[in-house]
């Protein structure tokens, strides 16, 4: 094994935090989830006719691009703050979720809509778990820390 290769092995738990935060983050992450949460809202609402269906998934189409696009920036802002990791990482949750379903909360209560919890119960596990797992990612690659010299040495070599 030469020293280029020994270097640029990298563990696969690096590896798989790098591309879930380029899969959750940013515009890619907010795209990925109006897509997903529009499609959910117009098949929910598909008995109740195309118009009615069309404008719903529109509606939580758009309202998901929002909240995903603000949640992983305030996580980012909120984690990147002052204390220990674990302290960072429960108060970007948190924060997170409570901008998150305050936001949603909010927007359901203006519009009217009885049954909010009803509405908001089946997003809610997947909201978490988008949280957590987006977390652990910024917290393994934190705690994994910048490339050792020689690692980028090895990698300009390569390219």
């Amino acid at each position: 094994m030469t020293v280029s290769t020994a270097v640029r092995t990298k563990p696969a738990s690096q590896s798989l935090a790098r591309w879930a935060l380029r899969l959750m983050d940013g515009l890619t992450g907010a795209c990925l989830g109006a897509l997903f949460y529009g499609s959910w809202g117009v098949f929910a609402n598909s008995a109740h006719g195309v118009e009615i269906a069309l404008r719903s998934g529109a509606a939580q189409g758009a309202m998901s691009f929002v909240v995903t696009l603000t949640g992983t920036t305030l996580m980012h802002r909120l984690y990147a703050g002052a204390g220990a990791v674990w302290w960072r990482s429960v108060r970007a949750v948190f924060g997170a979720l409570g901008m998150i379903y305050g936001l949603i909360v909010g927007v359901h209560w203006w519009l009217g809509t009885p049954e909010i919890l009803l509405t908001l119960a089946p997003g809610l596990p997947i909201t978490i778990g988008f949280c957590l797992v987006f977390m652990l990612s910024l917290v393994r690659l934190d705690v994994a820390g910048p490339n050792p010299p020689a690692a980028d040495w090895a990698k300009k070599g390569l390219e």
